[in-house]
């Protein structure tokens, strides 16, 4: 039986999206479908105020597109000089010169990030699932000749299975950080299954990059990659990781409510960005996060038998909960 987790002061990085609409309409997207509203500027600085005055480690804007709300540049601005480390999630339509100039005025390069979402620079590929390559282009060509730390994000799907890992070199070494991300089964995303993978076409995709990633210098930095490798247990990554293939199913590995939430642009306090229907925490919009934090519903989500995600129905009606092993399983009420 495994010890019980101390509850934190407060979760060590969060995700605010601040706007629920964007300028794209990503197939795959988590987020969809959009309601259109933004959080409440007020609100919104006051609720970053709380988050550096916990100290939260770290904190993502995200949406939506989060460089359409009114007053990102101002969140942004407490939280790096709050000493928070900073991300900025972007699909890159909107980054202009001028945004770019303030963001460089705003944040220092140590403690912030910008990621720009971009599966292919060819139209071609890129547009079957996201659209606009043309401008995202040439806003990276923008970022690339700026001071702030970039990172490129790539979802993997069929349509670019193949050379989604191209972007390096079409970037490398003005961009040193790249993402990748298999295809999510989000509710979006099972609307197009052609745009699916399978694990075997996910894993070649993984071993590919690895292969891929040895003509790079050691600068180049693969976080993903990492993390897929040690998720299969491959020697090449850490002696430790051989361990995985003897390892039990552990529910507990998953963090959503204990280390990590997502704040919507309603205020709602999510456990998990994937399941969000599943993992309700309270909402902030009236109540400090601290309330929440440590409210019954937010324990709920934290307790719970299995991750939130497990739930998400397939297009055949099944779960990843209709798997687990007897004891994990919820009896029926």
């Amino acid at each position: 039986m495994s010890a019980a987790r101390a509850l934190l002061r407060a979760p060590f990085t969060v995700c605010m999206w601040v706007t629920d609409y964007c300028n794209l309409d990503c197939t795959y997207c988590y987020a969809k479908p959009f309601s259109g509203i933004r959080m409440d500027e007020r609100r919104a600085l006051s609720l970053v105020d709380e988050f550096v005055e916990l100290g939260v480690f770290d904190i993502t804007f995200a949406g939506g597109e989060p460089t359409l709300h009114p007053q990102i540049l101002e969140m942004i601005r407490r939280c790096t000089t709050g000493g928070m480390r900073v991300g900025l999630l972007s699909n890159g339509v909107n980054l202009s010169a001028r945004f770019i100039a303030a963001l460089e005025r705003v944040t220092t390069r140590k403690n912030f990030i910008i990621q720009v979402s971009i599966d292919s620079t060819d139209p071609a590929i890129n547009d079957i699932a996201r659209g606009k390559t043309g401008r995202v282009t040439a806003a990276l060509e923008r970022l690339r000749n700026s001071s702030l730390e970039v990172q490129l994000a790539s979802v993997v799907h069929r349509a670019n299975l193949g050379n989604a890992h191209r972007i390096i070199e079409q970037y490398y070494p003005d961009i040193r950080r790249f993402h990748f991300l298999n295809i999510q089964r989000t509710q979006s995303a099972l609307q197009h299954p052609e745009l699916l993978l399978s694990p075997d076409e996910a894993l070649g995709f993984w071993m590919t990059l690895r292969d891929y990633a040895e003509q790079f210098p050691q600068d180049l930095f693969l976080p993903s990659l990492r993390v897929q490798l040690r998720a299969m247990g491959d020697a090449r990554v850490d002696p430790e990781a051989s361990l995985h293939g003897q390892a039990s199913f552990d529910c507990g590995a998953c963090s959503a409510g204990w280390t990590h939430v997502n704040v919507t642009s309603n205020f709602d306090v999510l456990g998990c960005d994937i399941a969000k229907e599943h993992s309700a925490m309270g909402n902030v919009r009236h109540r400090s996060f601290g309330d929440v934090w440590r409210s019954p519903e937010a324990e709920a989500v934290r307790h719970a038998p299995y991750p939130a995600c497990y739930k998400i129905k397939g297009p055949d009606g099944t779960m990843l909960a209709d798997d687990l092993r007897p004891e994990f399983r919820v009896p029926a009420r």
